[in-house]
């Protein structure tokens, strides 16, 4: 029989553990749905393997250092607890997050002539880019304490999937100097396109306040923590260059530290849940 997929396993862990608290004695349930803002946790500033590019005499000096960072937006969760006995329950849940790439190539000098003395020293950038990420939608597995009465705490924790991270396009900067622009870009691909699935953990706190039967108002903090994906630079060039930036470009491209992004977030929600 084929090997069942990690997010095909959680939907058949949560029918068979429906159908086994169903049959238990004091079982309940609950669903509940929540939005608010996400915090992405991914930042990684870049170096180069070598030291500074060198290019016969000619080098690239580092001024500030180039960047990836993710920035969160708008997120939204829904849960269904499964209440063994008690406070003890079983919480499967998806949530989606906005998850965007933001990219900072970094300020260098370019130095032309010997070491030390150069003949001439040009200013160089690689510009900044934006990156969409199409939203990320984990799929969890918990084991969720809830304690009982009119204002109730509670925790869980578990396992998470992500199925794939998609990008509208990959994180990109262009080499330009402050008197023309070199027309290249960097683009950080996967370094294997199929390793693009996700196994992680999840943990998060709820407050909730019983407003009338069966519902409760829920302000809840989580957080998501998933393996690294390794990515690689590639270079293109949409015109000619120069022998000099095509020799730039191509030090760069094979220098530059790899990226190894984490699709990592915190976030902070409120909503609104259903005991039954």
């Amino acid at each position: 029989m084929k090997a069942l997929g990690a997010g095909q396993f959680i939907v058949t862990g949560l029918l068979g553990l429906t159908a086994l608290v169903g049959s238990s004695e004091g079982a309940g349930g609950e669903v509940a749905i929540f939005t608010g803002p996400a915090f992405a946790t991914y930042k990684q500033s870049f170096t180069f393997d070598k030291g500074s590019p060198q290019i016969g005499l000619a080098r690239l000096n580092v001024k500030d250092s180039p960047s990836l960072e993710a920035d969160g937006g708008l997120s939204f969760g829904a849960s269904a607890t499964f209440f063994i006995a008690g406070p003890l329950g079983i919480e499967g849940r998806i949530d989606s997050v906005d998850v965007d790439l933001q990219s900072f190539g970094g300020n260098y000098t370019l130095e032309l002539g010997p070491p030390g003395t150069p003949v001439s020293t040009i200013p160089v950038t690689l510009g900044a880019g934006d990156t969409n990420l199409r939203r990320v939608k984990p799929l969890s597995l918990n084991l969720r304490l809830q304690s009982q009465g009119r204002v109730g705490i509670g925790f869980s924790a578990g396992v998470s999937y992500l199925s794939k991270v998609d990008l509208d396009a990959f994180p990109t900067v262009s080499v330009a100097n402050l008197n023309a622009t070199i027309p290249v870009s960097l683009t950080a691909s996967p370094a294997n396109p199929d390793e693009t699935r996700h196994l992680g953990f999840n943990g998060g706190i709820t407050l909730q306040v019983k407003i009338a039967r069966g519902f409760s108002v829920v302000a809840e903090a989580r957080g998501f923590a998933f393996r690294r994906s390794e990515f690689k630079w590639t270079s293109s060039s949409t015109a000619g260059l120069t022998a000099i930036e095509t020799a730039i470009v191509a030090g760069i491209a094979s220098q530059l530290e790899i990226p190894e992004y984490t699709p990592g977030f915190w976030a902070a929600r409120a909503g609104i849940a259903f005991r039954f």
